[in-house]
């Protein structure tokens, strides 16, 4: 078994593109191998700022004796009138580097035609990799990528060499000038600026004795231990930050955790004011004690290792200083103003081009919450305290803090309101309308929150939509994929029995009412709905639904995101039931039958009186319509399919498509009662049998 080594060495690479790029080269590879029948028992992939480095193990080359079979010309070409082979059978035989003795006639569509058997040829492992890998690295995708060089690759960070070894030994390939050997580079400050790698074997250690952990997962070992031991020291533990931490852990090669001291007059600042600079510009992680309070203390993370340790923290420490004299010095300013005294202010702060102010913005929040409190039936009157934050919650764009520190948005409100003398659910509301901030981040939890956020969100997706400026492909500068997700989420947590087309119609209106823009309304009314459900479905999807029931409810049309996610349920409970498959063939006829025809009224009159009558009676005294209402679904579903039996026996014995054109539309109307109902809950045509 052979072994392959790649490195790709990168310039610094964005810490944001390295590990979907890590997942691009494991499924690239695993396809590459898959396509040309090779065999592997293990693929790797790893990487630091610096390199990309995957290692296949277990190579194997394709030992299948599988024989193929190859189609030449018809009989009646290949062979003369006197049966000798002609020239377009031997042309066949020499391409195929076959005998005449190795022809087999075989009929396809009704005539003979001349076949060979052969073994299936493949390209050895050297060929395979030799041919493929520098397009395979070509074909990699990223939010931004560059030329460099008059070459053809585009790539996030100019490539700068490959390691390339298969079973020791270099692997060339054509790089387009790119040097491909058996070097690697060591740390940039460190490490050797090129080291030879002789043996596979030898690679991981090699970068080890020249300052680079190649692990990821060694990498966090190191820094969580380093962070967890400083923090302990002092008592206390340091604020947890998924995404810092994995950030941090992908633009390190060699990581020292260091920890250096605050002045402790900065501790009088808000909380959110000391450790935003800290984690978002500077990278450092907060100490906090056990009742989550703040203390004087950093740690950062050093690329390298601990010599002059005391002058990095030093230095580190001025930055943050500096950083801190700075969110004093606004927060002062800040404070001489209550909060409301900023609002008009907004009056010269652009929303987007073509969407007026956010002044403007923020009547279209007074209004829309307002209509939101009334939908949403939620039980608790809020209306003086929501219209009040909604009056507030931008106010904060203009302060010199959040000028300076754009992520405290809302934060900074919550705060500057409470220091105004707001009550404590206006300036609660004023920060939850920005939640959820990320995938992780908490859903606001009061009244007043839900309602603003939800304004908040559909408002900004409903005027980039009349605008044009919509979601496409990977781009979405303005997050408004996770604006949309964040309204799902809230309604459903909440469990807000609304339809989401109205909320859009609400923000619609609005727009016009409170700007005067005009717009397509009905083509942007579909637009934004379209979103939002390709955002619903999805996620019901990445729940672990199968994809044909999502598809399923909401091909109905349905945009209750309440009903969406109660009916996919039913439609998988009752699925999995023991005898759904007779059942499902028992809705598919009556569909079969009804598919073109709307009418449900039936005409008693003229009813067979024997089985047409029963099954009639039968499906007169179902309770679908009362399930239904109550978002039962499952129930309803059981409902009509406890008509199986006599819907059945009526079909098999019963001649729908009659020529009696009146006697025709009856039966069909009967069997629509049914369909009806199926229809309102899911399109069994898109089903997945």
């Amino acid at each position: 078994m052979s072994k392959y080594l790649l490195e790709i060495g990168v310039e610094e690479f964005p810490s944001a593109y390295i590990n979907s790029t890590k997942k691009q080269l494991e499924e690239k590879f695993k396809k590459l191998i898959e396509e040309n029948k090779l065999s592997v028992e293990e693929i790797k992939v790893e990487s630091t700022p610096r390199r990309f480095a995957i290692l296949l193990d277990g190579l194997e080359e394709n030992k299948s004796n599988e024989l193929i079979s190859v189609k030449g010309p018809s009989k009646k070409i290949a062979y003369d009138n006197e049966g000798n082979p002609s020239k377009a059978l031997l042309g066949f035989l020499r391409g195929q580097k076959a005998e005449v003795s190795d022809v087999i006639i075989k009929d396809f569509k009704g005539e003979e035609y001349i076949y060979v058997e052969k073994k299936e040829e493949s390209l050895s492992i050297k060929e395979v990799l030799q041919k493929n890998v520098y397009d395979l690295v070509k074909s990699l995708n990223f939010p931004r990528s560059m030329r460099w060089g008059g070459r053809s690759i585009r790539f996030a960070r100019p490539i700068r060499y490959f390691l390339s070894l298969l079973d020791d030994e270099i692997l060339e390939f054509d790089a387009e000038g790119i040097k491909v050997s058996n070097t690697t580079k060591g740390h940039r400050v460190l490490g050797k600026s090129e080291i030879l790698v002789e043996k596979i074997e030898n690679y991981i250690e090699l970068l080890r004795e020249n300052y680079v952990i190649l692990s990821y997962k060694e990498r966090r070992e190191i820094i969580l231990r380093g962070l967890n031991r400083y923090a302990k020291e002092i008592g206390g533990k340091f604020l947890k930050d998924e995404d810092l931490l994995e950030e941090v852990i992908n633009i390190v090669e060699y990581p020292t955790v260091l920890m250096g001291e605050l002045d402790q007059e900065y501790l009088k600042l808000p909380k959110e004011v000391i450790v935003t600079p800290m984690k978002d510009h500077q990278r450092y992680f907060p100490i906090v004690d056990d009742n989550e309070k703040l203390m004087p203390y950093f740690l950062l993370v050093r690329n390298g290792d601990d010599f002059a340790k005391e002058n990095v923290i030093n230095g580190n420490k001025k930055v943050l200083t500096a950083r801190l004299e700075d969110a004093k010095f606004f927060y002062d300013i800040d404070n001489n103003k209550k909060l409301e005294d900023y609002v008009e202010e907004l009056n010269r702060l652009t929303f987007f081009e073509g969407l007026g102010s956010v002044y403007q913005k923020t009547e279209r929040l007074i209004s829309l919450s307002k209509n939101y409190l009334d939908e949403f039936k939620l039980g608790e009157d809020v209306s003086d305290n929501l219209l009040r934050a909604a009056y507030l919650s931008k106010a904060d764009l203009v302060t010199k803090m959040v000028i300076e520190f754009t992520e405290l948005q809302g934060i900074m409100g919550r705060i500057y309101a409470t220091n105004s003398g707001e009550n404590s659910q206006v300036a609660n509301a004023i920060e939850e309308a920005y939640k959820p901030r990320s995938s992780e981040d908490s859903l606001p939890k009061s009244v007043a929150g839900i309602v603003l956020s939800i304004a908040d969100k559909i408002d900004t997706i409903a005027g980039l939509y009349i605008i044009e400026n919509y979601v496409t492909g990977s781009q979405d500068p303005f997050g408004l994929r996770r604006s949309a997700i964040g309204v799902i989420n809230i309604i459903a947590d909440n469990k807000i029995d609304v339809d989401l087309k109205d909320l859009i119609k609400d923000a619609l209106f609005v727009y016009t009412e409170k700007n005067e823009i005009s717009f397509d309304y009905d083509k942007t009314l579909e637009k934004i709905v379209e979103f939002f459900i390709d955002r619903l479905k999805n996620m019901l999807i990445d729940k672990g639904y199968r994809y044909d029931f999502v598809n399923a409810v909401l091909a109905t049309g349905e945009t209750n995101i309440l009903s969406v996610i109660e009916k996919v349920k039913s439609v998988e409970e009752f699925v999995e039931k023991e005898n759904s498959e007779e059942i499902l063939n028992y809705f598919t006829r009556i569909n079969n039958f009804t598919k073109d025809f709307e009418n449900t009224e039936v005409n008693v009159e003229i009813l067979d009186q024997g089985l047409e009558k029963q099954y009639y009676d039968l499906i007169e005294n179902l309770d679908c319509e009362k399930y239904l209402s109550q978002k039962l679904y499952t129930k309803a579903l059981e409902e009509i399919a406890s008509t199986m039996d006599l819907g059945n026996e009526y079909l098999d014995n019963t001649m729908i498509m009659v020529e009696d054109e009146q006697l025709k539309n009856n039966r069909l109307a009967l069997l629509n009662k049914l369909a009806t109902n199926i229809s309102r809950i899911f399109n069994i045509k898109d089903l997945v049998k």
